[in-house]
């Protein structure tokens, strides 16, 4: 069994390296969500930590090394996520359980959000949580009118926008606002539609938008003013 996204309803069985602050968090979560997590990590403390906080098996030793990685049983795990805090780790305890199981869906936490390009035939997904953490921060510093969401695979930042009835878009037909280049209106929250070219934006009404980073700023400001 394999995983193929995040929507599948059976258990998942994932191995996670690294016990730190975003392997014990994760796998945490995978026990709430009812799956069945592994948790590698050199540190005795972390490791011990991880033993007396969690229902998961955890095992202590080098995730890079093929023994200390078999006792994982890779070959019937679903998902590796390496989520020590060195990419370089990551990304040779993701090829480490491609050797072992193929099939295996490989999720490496990097250090920072490029340089993928040799290490791509062993990592199916990324995860950069000091991304995900800034995005949190915007979010409480700008309150509720502009929400950052997470980043889409094809470098797209989306971002929930109260539209402002001051704002330039507000009230007109989605066809006639001059978006930039690679930004658009991808959902109506309030409605629960997806909006077509003669959809009016109504004041008040919260909408999904993808935009490149480098234009989030003029998106936003069409919506709220």
């Amino acid at each position: 069994m394999t995983a193929t996204n995040s929507t599948q309803a059976e258990d998942l069985r994932v191995i996670i390296a690294g016990a730190g602050r975003v392997g014990h968090r994760t796998a945490r979560v995978l026990e709430d969500y009812g799956h069945d997590a592994y948790l590698i990590d050199l540190d005795p403390e972390a490791v011990a930590g991880a033993k007396e906080m969690l229902q998961s098996t955890v095992i202590e030793g080098d995730a890079t090394d093929p023994d200390v990685l078999a006792q994982a049983d890779p070959e019937r795990a679903d998902v590796l996520a390496a989520l020590t805090e060195k990419g370089p780790t990551n990304f040779a305890v993701c090829a480490e359980a491609k050797h072992f199981n193929d099939e295996i869906q490989a999720v490496a936490r990097i250090e920072h959000p490029d340089g993928l390009d040799t290490e791509e035939e062993f990592v199916d997904r990324v995860v950069y949580p000091e991304r995900a953490g800034a995005k949190a921060a915007i979010n409480q510093i700008l309150g509720d009118d502009v929400r950052a969401l997470e980043d889409v695979a094809s470098g797209l930042d989306v971002l929930e926008v109260r539209v402002d009835s001051g704002a330039p878009a507000a009230g007109e037909r989605l066809d006639t606002v001059q978006f930039p280049d690679r930004g658009h209106i991808v959902f109506d929250i309030t409605d629960g539609e997806v909006p077509r070219p003669d959809t009016r934006l109504q004041p008040g009404h919260r909408y999904l938008v993808a935009a490149r980073p480098g234009i989030v700023d003029t998106a936003k400001r069409l919506l709220t003013g």
